[in-house]
């Protein structure tokens, strides 16, 4: 009952980043697949001509909205994991927070689980619809590839290692100008390994051994760090 108590505290702190998500999501994400702009590709190609299936595709508007899932998870991630992580700090409430009758522990999982469940959830379910969208026949010619779907998801799994990397940063004792910011550099490893990879599973491989170094570092630092 204390974990749910502090996982809603947590949520009721990360709901008004979330909501401006989802607001940046759903304002941008529409105003780049109205209809007019799908009318648009369907004049270019004229009747009887020859088109290939990529260039189809490659008019899909929801590559846009693709774009827009990486901006949103990656500045949601950074936004939870500076609230969650460098506000104590700056504000020297940290001795505050962890006096309570839980442990350690049971306040961290607080806070990593409503973060993961801030992210994957809005900007997932979103993600989805604007999937389910696409698939209008109306609107687009030739519906979106379940690869493009997973690609999606990648992009929201990435916002959960920039989260840990920011979280891990925050963390540290290190100096400015030595190792504090190891966190969020090995977040953009992680992704320069991601664009890296052609095969779907090698770029979820790289996501899960990001989260699982980020997240054991952020564990063993939190439990042992005198704040």
């Amino acid at each position: 009952m204390r974990f749910l108590a502090l996982l809603r505290k947590e949520l009721r702190e990360c709901l008004p980043w979330v909501l401006l998500a989802v607001a940046f999501l759903l304002v941008f994400g529409f105003l780049g697949m109205i209809p007019q702009r799908i009318g648009h590709h369907y004049r270019v190609f004229s009747p009887g001509s020859s088109v290939s299936s990529y260039g189809l595709t490659r008019a899909s508007l929801l590559s846009f909205v693709g774009m827009l899932i990486f901006l949103a998870s990656v500045g949601l991630g950074l936004a939870l994991g500076i609230r969650q992580f460098w506000m104590a700090h700056f504000t020297r409430t940290w001795a505050f927070t962890l006096h309570r009758s839980v442990s350690r522990a049971t306040i961290l999982w607080a806070k990593l689980a409503a973060a993961a469940i801030s992210v994957t959830f809005s900007l997932g379910l979103i993600w989805l619809y604007f999937y389910w969208y696409a698939h209008r026949s109306e609107y687009f010619p030739v519906p979106p590839t379940t690869r493009v779907f997973i690609e999606g998801w990648i992009f929201i799994v990435f916002g959960l290692v920039v989260y840990l990397g920011t979280a891990l940063s925050g963390l540290s004792r290190a100096r400015w100008y030595t190792t504090k910011m190891f966190g969020l550099a090995f977040s953009v490893l992680i992704f320069v390994t991601i664009v890296a990879q052609w095969k779907l599973t090698l770029a979820f491989l790289a996501l899960i051994a990001g989260v699982v170094i980020l997240l054991s570092q952020i564990i063993d630092t939190f439990l042992s760090r005198e704040f």
